[in-house]
């Protein structure tokens, strides 16, 4: 994928990585492979820590849960 069309991560100015967790508590997973109206690829968040690890481990998508909101 192309790192152009990935969203950045306004506290670390890079593309999100798995495992990052935002302010609402939503925890990233990935970019899908298909790109929204506004050009970037669309993301795939969950909702916790649980669904994440699950799907995270179905999908061989290694992951760092210690990164932080404010890192």
């Amino acid at each position: 994928m192309d790192d152009r069309y990935k969203r950045l991560n306004s506290a670390t100015g890079e593309p999100f990585q798995a495992g990052y967790q935002d302010e609402t508590g939503r925890i990233f997973l990935r970019y899908l492979n298909k790109q929204g109206n506004d050009g970037y690829y669309l993301e795939e968040w969950k909702k916790d820590i649980n669904t994440f690890i699950n799907k995270a481990d179905e999908l061989n998508i290694s992951y760092d849960l210690n990164q932080q909101l404010n890192q």
